[in-house]
């Protein structure tokens, strides 16, 4: 038996509904996934629908307002079933991070409601084929122009990468080292973002990872979350 530590009212019934929503709906399809190859999509939607994407931040934002301690158990729960869901949960609920805690209050409510939702799903795009442990080595550029920023490089070891409705892209402004990234949010759809096949990899074969190619990709400045060389810190 586990020794759960449960430090609020709802924290055994989350972890219950976790269990019985990871034994009905992913497990039965865990190993012939794997096998295949094939990414659980709609697992998502199912647990963000179930208010398990949403666990560690603020009711008021839509959250759920629960301490780690709990969201990193139901992660547990999810695992037991399927790491590939689970792995995927983490980096989703991780990609909203940005937004919660350094997005403006029109970012948060434009934003939030379907990322928190399961609706749509992230990825968080900071290493670096040469800018991996030390991330402040990093060299995606964003040039300033008309409207926006112009983003080229290449990020590393991607999860969710051609899977992503949205991609956190921490990108250098200016040369001023760790002071010089800032965040950008960008949509699937950019033109000038794209993913290169997907890594072969010893296990979680249904979880994508790949790089994403930025080519010129044109973001609007409306999608800076915080300010100009806050990235690192965010």
């Amino acid at each position: 038996m586990t020794t759960r530590l449960l430090p609020t009212p709802e924290a055994g019934d989350l972890l219950d509904l976790a269990a019985q929503i990871a034994d009905r709906e992913l497990a039965p399809r865990a190993a012939a996934a794997e096998a295949a190859g094939e990414f659980p999509r709609d697992a998502f939607a199912t647990l963000g629908q179930a208010g398990l994407l949403s666990l560690p931040y603020p009711e008021e934002l839509g959250g759920g307002g629960q301490p780690y301690e709990v969201y990193l158990q139901v992660l547990e729960e999810v695992a037991a079933r399927w790491l590939t869901v689970a792995l995927g949960m983490s980096v989703h609920v991780l990609s909203c991070f940005p937004v919660v805690a350094w997005g403006s209050a029109e970012q948060q409510a434009r934003w939030l409601p379907r990322m928190l939702g399961g609706q749509t799903l992230g990825a968080y795009c900071l290493s670096e084929p040469h800018a991996g442990s030390d991330a402040a080595a990093l060299t995606t550029r964003a040039e300033r122009v008309d409207g926006g920023y112009r983003v080229t490089g290449t990020k590393a070891w991607i999860t969710h990468a051609g899977a992503a409705d949205f991609y956190n892209l921490m990108v250098r402004t200016s040369d001023d080292g760790s002071r010089g990234i800032s965040c950008l949010l960008a949509d699937a759809s950019t033109p000038g973002l794209s993913s290169a096949p997907p890594e072969r990899k010893m296990g979680a074969k249904a979880s994508r990872t790949a790089q994403v190619l930025l080519d010129g990709a044109r973001i609007p400045s409306d999608r800076l979350i915080g300010a100009e060389g806050q990235g690192f810190k965010i």
